[in-house]
Formats: structure tokens, C-alpha cells, sequence
């Protein structure tokens, strides 16, 4: 047993000792890697780029540039294994080969089949587009995978931020690294993607879409949600979906006056918007201008009968006015005096409550958006009908209200 193993040894160590010594050659990396044996090509590479005679060859850091994009991209598993972080290799060697050329020349490569030849460029635009494509397809496949995407979308940033001057697909790299972050709920890597996406001179309306969404929506950033809309309402002028989302914001942050100056400005460009009227109305009823808000609800329901937002906000501010005065009704107490100025209330209300049911009534007779809604607009019409002792239709409302659940 001794023996076979001690011969196993001396076998082994003869072997070791038959292999040749892997020497620098830079022409060699370039030939085995166009042969496509990455393998050995690594390996003449490694000992090429340490050479007490090569290590400052420019072109054997280029070509060791080249070996190592290979296996990164390489779809062979035994080349894939041979190399921890190739692409991060393959950008160390190409940023060597830079440092040592000659300022104002470029690396390349002969192409067989054409006379012209393949430069370092060209090829790192390539390698950028596989990268791009794969993260796209990752996106498009029947079952997306965003994770796979972004890491693919990275590696594409990465090369081109460390070792090109321009890239043609950079903002395009960004707006799907963007896309697929945001899918994932990676909002932090999302806002990234587009701020450089936006730096290097992308302007599309979706990336600023996508940007305001991930503010006003997950981020609970209103403030700057608006100051990309604000941007891109100054980037995209033409554009009508901004100056709307900028109004929305606002009036959710409670600056309605601003709110108001922006519709108005917006209703005079577009008057047969119904969307603008309501929201002039609704700035104008938080605002107390009463008239002016009645006039825009009304503005926008000659546009659109049937826009039953604008039918139940306008309903509401004459039913303002009705808790108001019931309000001051309840707070009355059970004097001579207290009894004499309730009757006068009681009076007053039922003027009012006149003057709300016919827009309720309308309400009532259009399409609510949910159950819940129109829950509500019979309930407040049958309030409206108790107040002016109009039994019989009192009645009707609250069977409609039984048949939709709801119990006296």
C-alpha cells in the first residue's frame, strides 16, 4: 500500500514537472482568445501582464481586457469557473491599457472577414449592448425577472461609466435599470437610475412619471414628488399631464392659492376641460368663494351631465350651509329667546335644504363610483327630505338605502 501510494506521488510530481511553464507572450493571448480557448488565454494573460518585460505592454492588458469579458459572457460553465468577478478584471485591464497607450490612439483588433479593423470602442459598445439586451429580455420574458434584469442592467452601467467616453445606449440603460427597479420595490436603486438617467440628457415623460409616482406613492414625499413635476413641467412645456399632477399635489399639501393661480392659468389654455373646472371649483370652495367654485362645477358639468364628481361637490356646498345652521341650532338653549331664534333657524334651514335637494337629487340619479358613495348621497338626501317633512319621498330614499343593507 505504501509503495502505490509513494509511486502515485513521484507520478504526480513527475507530471508537475513535465508541464511547460506558461511564458509572456502577448500575441499568444490574442491568438488563443480568437481560437476561443479562454482557458489558456487567461493563463498566458495572468503571466503576460507580470512580466518583467510585458507588464507594461498596453496591448496585453487590452487583450487580458478581452479574455476576461469572455468568460464573463461566456455561456460555458468550465470557463465561467475559472475567474471570481471577471467583468470588474476585464475593466482593471482596460483602464491599464488606456494609462499605458499613447494619448489619442485606440486599441483594435484585426477582423478576418473585413478590412476594417475592430476597435477597443466597438467592442465595449458591443459587450455593453449584450448586457442591455439581456436585462430588456429579463423584463419581456412571460415571467419578468426583475432581479436578474437589474444585475444584468449593472453590469452595463458599469462598463460604461468605467472604461468608455460615451456609450450611444446610455439613458436607455438607465430608463429600463429605472423600470426594473421600481417593478422589484427598489425604490432607492429607482430614484438613482433616473437622476443619472436624467444627467445624461434623458427628457422622457415616463421617467419623470415613474419618478413622481415613486414619491407620491411608496416614498411619502409629496414635497418631492412636486419638484419633479415641477421639472419636468419645465423640461416637457408642451406637455399637459404635469401642470394637472402639480395642481393635484398642491391642493393635497394645502396650498390651494397656488393651486388655484395654476388651474386658472390652465382653464383659460383649455376651457372645455371638465377635469380643470372641478378642480378650479374645488380650490375655490376651500378657498370660501362659493360663486366661484358653483360657477366651475357647473362649468364642468356642461361639458360632461353625467360627471358625477362635479354633481356631488357641488351638492356639498349647499349642504355646508345646512349643518351649519343645524349646528347652531343644537347649541341654542331653552330660553324665550333661544326658542324664538330656533324657529327662525328651523326656517332658514328648510330655505336651504330647498335650495340642496335639487342638486342631490340629481346626484342621487347619476352613476356613483362605489356602494359607499352612494350610500352616502341617499342618506344625505333623506336628511334633506326630514328637514322639509317631505314624507313620502323621505320613504322612498329610505327604502333604496334598505335595499342596499343599510337599516334604519
Amino acid at each position: 500500500m505504501k509503495r502505490v501510494t509513494l509511486l502515485m506521488i513521484m507520478l504526480a510530481a513527475t507530471v508537475a514537472y513535465a508541464q511547460k511553464p506558461v511564458k509572456p507572450s502577448t500575441s499568444k493571448i490574442l491568438s488563443l482568445w480568437k481560437d476561443g480557448k479562454l482557458a489558456e488565454a487567461k493563463e498566458v494573460a495572468d503571466v503576460t501582464v507580470t512580466g518583467e518585460k510585458t507588464s507594461t505592454d498596453g496591448k496585453a492588458w487590452y487583450y487580458r481586457g478581452l479574455v476576461y469579458a469572455s468568460l464573463d459572457t461566456t455561456s460555458n460553465a468550465s470557463f465561467k469557473s475559472l475567474a471570481n468577478q471577471p467583468l470588474a478584471t476585464a475593466i482593471e485591464s482596460f483602464a491599464k491599457a488606456d494609462q499605458l497607450g499613447k494619448a489619442g490612439s485606440e486599441y483594435f483588433i484585426s477582423d478576418p472577414s473585413s478590412v476594417v479593423p475592430v476597435t477597443k470602442s466597438q467592442q465595449l459598445e458591443v459587450l455593453c449592448n449584450y448586457y442591455l439586451n439581456k436585462g430588456i429580455n429579463f423584463i419581456q420574458q412571460d415571467e419578468p425577472d426583475y432581479e436578474a434584469s437589474i444585475a444584468s442592467l449593472e453590469k452595463t452601467a458599469l462598463v460604461s461609466e468605467k472604461a468608455m467616453k460615451t456609450y450611444s445606449n446610455d439613458t436607455l440603460t438607465y430608463y429600463v435599470l429605472a423600470l426594473a427597479a421600481q417593478n422589484s420595490d427598489n425604490y432607492d436603486k429607482a430614484i438613482e437610475a433616473c437622476g443619472k438617467y436624467f444627467a445624461k440628457g434623458g427628457n422622457s415623460k415616463d421617467a419623470y412619471i415613474m419618478l413622481y409616482q415613486i414619491y407620491n406613492g411608496p416614498k411619502e414625499n409629496k414635497e418631492k414628488a412636486l419638484e419633479v413635476v415641477r421639472e419636468a413641467k419645465a423640461k416637457i412645456p408642451g406637455n399637459s399631464d404635469f401642470p394637472r399632477l402639480e395642481i393635484g399635489l398642491l391642493i393635497d399639501l394645502n396650498r390651494v392659492g397656488e393651486a388655484k393661480t395654476g388651474l386658472e392659468a390652465a382653464v383659460a389654455k383649455e376651457p372645455n376641460d371638465k377635469i380643470l373646472h372641478f378642480y378650479l371649483a374645488y380650490a375655490n370652495a376651500s378657498l370660501k368663494n362659493k360663486s366661484e367654485a358653483i360657477k366651475h362645477y357647473n362649468a364642468a358639468l356642461r361639458i360632461d351631465p353625467n360627471y358625477f364628481e362635479a354633481q356631488y361637490y357641488l351638492s356639498q356646498l349647499f349642504l355646508i350651509d345646512v349643518d351649519a345652521v343645524s349646528k347652531e341650532i343644537n347649541n341654542l338653549g331653552i330660553s324665550a329667546a333661544d326658542d324664538k331664534k330656533k324657529r327662525e333657524l328651523f326656517t332658514k334651514r328648510v330655505t336651504l335644504c330647498e335650495e340642496a335637494i335639487p342638486y342631490l337629487e340629481k346626484a342621487e340619479k347619476m352613476k356613483a363610483p362605489d356602494r359607499d358613495t352612494q350610500i352616502d348621497v341617499l342618506e344625505k338626501l333623506s336628511m334633506m327630505y326630514y328637514y322639509v317633512a317631505d314624507d313620502a319621498k323621505e320613504k322612498v330614499v329610505r327604502q333604496k338605502l334598505k335595499q342596499l343593507g343599510v337599516e334604519d
